[in-house]
């Protein structure tokens, strides 16, 4: 935790690490799940054994990653740059897939197709909103002034 005066806190590398991590984690499902769409998966296996098995991957790699950054965070914490512009366009990359992952979710849970649009308005702005902020607060990257 250093600080920069009157320009706000400098984040180190181990927090930026620590939500990139978990919002990988929380959009690996989302993820897999437009690549399933578009190759036809949901034919070929049963869509609830599938997502079952898919989060229960996830929560293990969730819990894997986690004790990976414990054991590596005296190194990270040492680690600090000015703004973080790569790492915060890799969330937003994460961000586009989770919003498609979660409409194909709600379409694999049987939802009505006629309510799709206002779902993805919904997360899209919720998730808009979401990335203003931590972009402004933990990356240094303030996407309303560029």
């Amino acid at each position: 935790m250093i600080t920069a005066g009157a320009k706000g806190r400098i984040y180190s590398l181990y927090e930026i690490a620590v939500i990139l991590f978990y919002a990988s984690v929380i959009a690996l499902v989302p993820f897999v799940l437009v690549v399933t769409y578009l190759f036809d998966v949901d034919r070929a296996v049963n869509v609830d054994v599938f997502l079952f098995w898919l989060v229960v991957a996830d929560l293990v790699a969730g819990v894997a990653g986690t004790v990976i950054l414990l054991f590596r965070k005296d190194v990270l914490r040492r680690r600090v740059k000015p703004a973080y512009r790569t790492e915060f366009i890799y969330l937003m990359f994460i961000a586009a897939f989770a919003i498609l992952g979660f409409v194909v979710f709600y379409d694999y849970l049987g939802g009505d197709r006629a309510y799709i649009a206002n779902i993805l308005v919904v997360i899209a702005a919720g998730l808009v909103y979401i990335l203003i902020h931590l972009g402004r607060k933990f990356f240094k990257f303030d996407y309303m002034k560029k």
